[in-house]
């Protein structure tokens, strides 16, 4: 069977130092029944960003204090204009009085404001499934769920059933309809897995098959235009996937994925298309301080969809840290050169089989 068709995006420094979002692709297409039939509906704007965790330092020193309207101050403005935002929500959110988790810890919770933060801040959904998911064991993620719906925040990728899980959350906007899945396939136990844990109970692994079939789903009986797929995989401080992880992803896209969206390695890494689709294989961080080499450079990932269904991606660099900012000047030509190495890194990959179903368990180094 061929392999996918993909395109690796060759970036200009100079280019993009004149313009405020940096497009990577030419136009791909949506191919939705609804789009083809000319079905009335305005340009979408969907927007991901990558890790928030709002344990550690954004709990003792913005959240706890009463300056947690500080933490997306920069950057909320364009939030609220997208039509959709989403982000990776790394810690549960639980109400555990005026404790923060110290420096380093790396089993944590962020105070249940949170939840209100994402929303004033003009979040729509957050993925949940990804290797924190479990820092609190049920409790502590049912908890979390239930400070999110408080704050009317979607979420996908967690709850109390396997199948609530997989729901995706449907989004619908500018008539438009929008399914969002969370899947992750790196998990804090020493097989590396879900599966097998008391976890598999509540935390939606990664499963080409299945998500095949929730995907026909998400269009078949929820009348979804767009299927994203938010992904939690991959090494840390890695800015070149493993071949087992492209293909994973490029699996997903197989299975009905229109776009999927990485995180986990805390660091950039390439973007590529398959089958005219986008993957960002990591967007890096947001609300998340770290120290280690670029892992203060983050993307703002953004997907432009047409009224006819045809639709492009643009990137923006972002300074991640505890407020994160957009980035401007030498930080935002710096981060788009490192973008372009890494996503040529992609070219040095073999060729991924194709398979009909890709998951499987596996033992990796350490997964904070």
């Amino acid at each position: 069977m061929p392999g996918p068709r993909t395109t690796s995006a060759r970036l200009s420094a100079g280019r993009f130092r004149v313009a405020a979002l940096a497009t990577l692709a030419l136009p791909l297409a949506i191919g939705t029944a609804a789009a083809q039939a000319g079905a009335a509906r305005d340009t979408l704007r969907i927007v991901h960003v990558g890790d928030v965790n709002f344990a550690r330092g954004v709990a003792r020193d913005y959240i706890l204090p009463g300056r947690g309207a500080e933490v997306f101050a920069s950057v909320r403005e364009a939030l609220r204009a997208a039509d959709v935002a989403v982000g990776n929500l790394e810690s549960v959110l639980m109400d555990r009085g005026d404790y923060a988790d110290p420096p380093g810890i790396r089993v944590f919770a962020g105070p249940k404001q949170g939840a209100d933060l994402l929303r004033e801040a003009g979040f729509d959904a957050v993925a949940t499934a990804n290797n924190h998911a479990w820092d609190q064991r049920r409790a502590g993620l049912l908890e979390s769920l239930a400070h999110l719906d408080s704050a009317g925040v979607a979420h996908a990728g967690t709850g109390p059933t396997p199948d609530d899980a997989w729901r995706p959350v449907v989004l619908r906007r500018r008539g438009w309809t929008v399914a969002l899945f969370s899947l992750t396939l790196i998990f804090n136990h020493p097989s590396m897995s879900v599966l097998g844990t008391a976890a598999q109970c509540c935390v939606a692994w990664a499963d080409t098959l299945r998500f095949r079939r929730a995907a026909r789903a998400a269009r078949d009986s929820l009348g979804a235009d767009l299927v994203l797929v938010s992904l939690h995989q991959g090494i840390e401080y890695r800015p070149v996937p493993r071949l087992d992880e492209v293909v994973v992803a490029r699996g997903l896209v197989r299975s009905g994925a229109d776009a999927v969206f990485g995180h986990h390695p805390h660091v950039l890494q390439g973007v590529e298309w398959v089958d005219g689709k986008p993957i960002v294989y990591s967007l890096g961080n947001f609300v998340f301080r770290q120290n280690s080499p670029w892992t203060r450079a983050g993307l703002w990932a953004e997907l432009l969809v047409a009224p006819d269904g045809s639709a492009r991606l643009a990137v923006r660099p972002v300074v991640a840290g505890n407020t994160p900012r957009f980035a401007d000047g030498a930080d935002s030509a710096a981060t788009v050169g490192h973008l372009a190495e890494v996503t040529a890194g992609l070219d040095s990959l073999p060729a991924a089989r194709a398979r009909r179903n890709v998951t499987h368990s596996r033992t990796r180094p350490g997964a904070p």
